[in-house]
């Protein structure tokens, strides 16, 4: 019995398309940049407890298949898009100096991704008072508090819906609000 040749890589080098035409360094790189792929995941990407998610939006199958891609059905959880490249060498400037993208396949989707962000905000019940903290819907400015209050002060509220959370798919930007929780000032 003999041992398959591809046998000898991992499965990440493994994913690398005739690996035995490219310089070992090549492949080495190769390997550290599929390490870093963002595609699909898993099935239950959505239901995960992680934190943090980044996910691809648009993810492909590839053109080119290895034996180690099709053993671990690779095809079915796609990490990467196949792009077209055309390489030509300008004033001296390569492929290293810069990239240029077509715009109409950036407006398509191309190389889009989404962070998906997990937060968790707890609702403590005061049993010697008979109170709880609670989510309520985000302040609004009233016509008689216009010119008297700073408008920036309710820009932290702009993803909130009228149930006090965030919104899906609303763009967050560094202290915005996502949980419109108020806690009452007497818990003893």
């Amino acid at each position: 019995m003999e041992i398959e040749p591809f046998t000898i890589l991992g499965i990440v080098s493994g994913l690398i398309p005739y690996p035995h035409h490219n310089q070992s360094p090549r492949n080495t790189y190769q390997c550290a940049m599929g390490k870093q792929s963002i595609g699909t995941i898993g099935y239950n990407q959505l239901n995960r407890a992680d934190t943090l998610l980044y996910l691809m939006n648009y993810p492909q199958r590839p053109l080119v298949k290895s034996k180690t891609l099709e053993m671990i059905n690779f095809e079915n959880l796609p990490a990467g898009q196949n792009a077209q490249v055309a390489i030509m060498s300008y004033t001296g400037y390569d492929i290293e100096d810069a990239v240029i993208l077509n715009k109409a396949s950036l407006d398509r989707g191309f190389a889009r991704a989404s962070v998906i962000r997990r937060n968790a905000s707890t609702l403590t019940r005061y049993h010697n008072v008979g109170v709880t903290d609670q989510i309520q819907k985000p302040p609004e400015i009233k016509p008689h508090q216009v010119g008297r209050i700073n408008p920036d002060r309710f820009k932290r509220f702009h993803a909130l819906g009228e149930d006090g959370l965030a919104d899906v798919g609303k763009k967050m930007y560094n202290g915005d609000i996502f949980v419109n929780k108020h806690v009452p000032i007497i818990t003893e």
